[in-house]
Order: C-alpha cells, then structure tokens, then sequence
C-alpha cells in the first residue's frame, strides 16, 4: 500500500505558498504522494465557500520546487473546461518541474457554480464525450508524434509538442457502483474511488468488486493498475494499519487521504499530516 494526501485549496488552504510548505512536511512524514483539488470557482455546502481559491497548477509548480521526492498530481482536473491543447502542454511543463513525480488526474467535474455560472458545458453526458477526446489528444502530445485530430468537440492540428515520449500516469475519478467512469479509467493508469454521495466509505467488498471490474475491462498492457481508495486516517495507528491491510487484500494499492478545511484547521491538518501514513 502507497499513500497520498488531497488537499482543497480553499480557506486556509488558499495560499499556494502554504501548500508548498505542506507538501514539503509531508514527504518528511513518510507519504508517497500530494495531491490538490482543481477548481475555479467551487461553492458546494460544507466542502467550498465560492470565496478564495488557490491556483492548483501554481501551486503544483511550487510543490515541484520544494521536494524531491514525493509523487503530485491533480484530483481532478475537469478536461471539459480545458483546452486540451494547452493542457496537455501545462502537464508537460509539470513533468519537467518535477522530474517525473506527476501525475495527472481528471474527471468529469462537480458543482453548478464550476459550470452552468461561468458558461460552461452543463451535460455530464456531453462533458464525459469531452473528456474522452481530450484524453485522447493529451495521450497523442505525449507520445512525441504530431496530434491530428478531429472530434465532435475539438480540433487539433499540432505539430510535436516536445521532442520524445513522456510518460505520465493518467489516473481517472470514478465514484463506485457506477461503472462508466471505472471502464474508462481501465483504458488509463489507474483511478481515484469514492463511494457514490462522498459520504460514505469503501468497504473492501467494494474495493473487491471494483478490482475486478478493473481488470475486466483492461486491454493488454502489463503496467501495473493503481487503485487509490479514498480513506482517512484516525490518530489510531493500529485500527489504520488494520483497514489499510483489509483494503489492499482486496485490491486497493493507494490509499487516498484528506482534509476538508470546514472541520479541520491548518494546526490539526498539519498535526496529522506530521504523524505520517498508517504504515
């Protein structure tokens, strides 16, 4: 089992500087990856305000600097309100930065105020066509080759965005039983589960039957699959150990921890953050 740490970038964690430093204690502290949100304008009850936002590839860019180690990504960029094109170049600069520490996540996104307030699309079926096309074209920047393309939503016609392959991971979001989301991710690296609602957790019959959906639905390939399992820890090592092993016995090899600035200040955050993963 790995573990990482998803921050929101709100409130006390609007402050891309104070991410940095956070990102710095937590590789200190044992854990093998930091994540952060990726909105604009999030405003959801008990999770976001709408007011202050970190800049979430800024802030990335920072976190680059700071360690040396740790694995970053995004969790998760919405591709439907992106520009492939230009994503898929930011993505790169962020491989760059980091040495090869990123990882890339998308999604479809969340939240009127993120969407039908700032003119974006409002569909999720349409927004999930967008994100299968600018996966597409970001997967075809990587390669090193020319991207030619021609979809419903986008047109791309770029000459070679750098000068060979970069591989970075491309995980997917996906919140269990639906399955479209866990097929898509199939075709990627790896996925970031929740349970439906984002309320309740995963038990591990459902880490179980995500698994093997997964792998059901994987094509050829023998890079290993990441299943990150949204689970937070308690201060109670021994109950952590205890769930960490039962999640990964039955699938899971990321545990995916977290904050929620409403409950949790930047003292008590940083307190858990310092005591490290439940290993």
């Amino acid at each position: 089992m790995r573990y990482a740490f998803d921050f929101p970038l709100f409130d006390h964690l609007s402050d891309e500087r104070v991410l940095a430093e956070l990102a710095y204690e937590a590789e200190q502290s044992g854990w093998d990856a930091v994540l952060v949100w990726d909105h604009v304008n999030l405003h959801l009850a008990g999770m976001a305000s709408g007011g202050p936002h970190a800049e979430p590839w800024i802030a990335l860019a920072l976190m680059a600097q700071r360690t040396e180690r740790i694995l970053l990504g995004t969790c998760v960029t919405p591709v439907a309100r992106r520009r492939p094109i230009k994503l898929a170049r930011e993505i790169l600069a962020l491989h760059r930065l980091s040495a090869g520490r990123f990882i890339f996540g998308a999604g479809l996104g969340v939240g009127e105020a993120e969407f039908d307030d700032l003119g974006e699309e409002r569909d999720l079926s349409v927004r999930g066509d967008m994100l299968d096309e600018g996966l597409e074209i970001i997967s075809a920047a990587l390669s090193g080759e020319p991207v030619e393309f021609d979809g419903e939503h986008y047109t791309v016609h770029s000459p070679v965005a750098l000068d060979k392959r970069a591989e970075v991971p491309i995980w997917l979001a996906g919140t269990w039983p639906n399955k479209k989301p866990f097929r898509r991710a199939a075709r990627y690296d790896g996925v970031y589960a929740m349970k439906v609602g984002f309320v309740d957790a995963l038990t591990p019959q459902d880490v179980a039957a995500m698994s093997s959906y997964v792998q059901q639905h994987r094509e050829g390939g023998t890079k290993p699959f990441n299943l990150a399992v949204g689970a937070n820890t308690t201060g109670d090592n021994a109950r952590d150990r205890e769930r960490a092993l039962a999640l990964e016995e039955a699938g899971a090899n990321w545990w995916l921890d977290g904050t929620l600035t409403p409950f949790e200040d930047l003292d008590a955050l940083r307190t858990r953050l310092r005591a490290g993963p439940p290993l």
